[in-house]
């Protein structure tokens, strides 16, 4: 229902059937859920990822196995992830479609902290990589390790073994490249995105972006390109 007219959507058999169809220019855009995969199916689509060749949509359910699959592909490139349950309404999942010209800043961010999570324990890393899903965020970083089931201190060790700056800064980021896509993609105004993203008050949004990336949310689209503002997320988030 979310494939709009004009566009057709093709069922392959198997991942060398999709493979070829990628390959041949016949798609142009290769939507698969790691999740049915084998290990072997799954590592095959990931020169697909590396190349470039075409858009690339997980669309999965957030599972332990999966997040390890989730941030293996991000390693390769920018895959969209699309959660079961979270991001597959119909008007969401055609809008996301609809703008995989280029990839969002949640996946660009996504692919370069992909690498970091491999040093989390299978929950931290699930909930790490559903930050970039558009499921509810925890409010804060106390809640984030309670999702986790490991203690806040805990949580704070593996992102400084992991080389990043803190949970607290993880949860911004996510959810600052929640406010790009509703600011510059959807045109919100910056209060309205404050309360879509459950900022209390509008001026703590402006004072987190500012902290991150240097310009208020109302002057991301005309001062910053999405690279660029994935680059500066990248910077704080990452210590090394």
């Amino acid at each position: 229902m979310a494939v709009q007219p004009g566009h057709l959507l093709a069922w392959e058999s198997d991942t060398s059937a999709a493979i070829l169809a990628v390959r041949d220019g016949r798609v142009d855009v290769l939507v698969f859920d790691p999740g049915t995969l084998g290990g072997d199916e799954f590592e095959s689509l990931m020169p697909i990822l590396e190349q470039g060749i075409v858009p690339v949509v997980l669309y999965t359910s957030l599972t332990p196995a999966n997040a390890r699959c989730i941030v293996r592909a991000a390693e390769c490139g920018a895959p969209e992830l699309v959660l079961r349950e979270f991001d597959d309404a119909v008007p969401l999942l055609a809008h996301r479609l609809r703008s995989l010209v280029e990839p969002s800043p949640r996946a660009q961010l996504l692919s370069k902290v992909a690498k970091r999570f491999h040093k989390f324990p299978d929950p931290l890393r699930t909930v790490s990589v559903g930050l970039f899903g558009n499921g509810p965020l925890p409010r804060w970083v106390d809640d984030l390790a309670d999702v986790s089931g490991l203690a806040r201190r805990t949580v704070d060790r593996w992102m400084q073994r992991a080389g990043i700056a803190g949970a607290a800064t993880l949860l911004d980021a996510a959810r600052l490249t929640r406010v790009w896509e509703l600011v510059v993609d959807a045109g919100l105004s910056t209060a309205a995105t404050a309360h879509h993203c459950g900022y209390a008050r509008t001026r703590l949004l402006v004072a987190h972006a500012r902290r991150l990336v240097g310009v208020a949310p109302a002057d991301f689209g005309p001062t910053l390109t999405r690279e660029k503002f994935v680059l500066r997320l990248t910077k704080r988030l990452l210590l090394r």
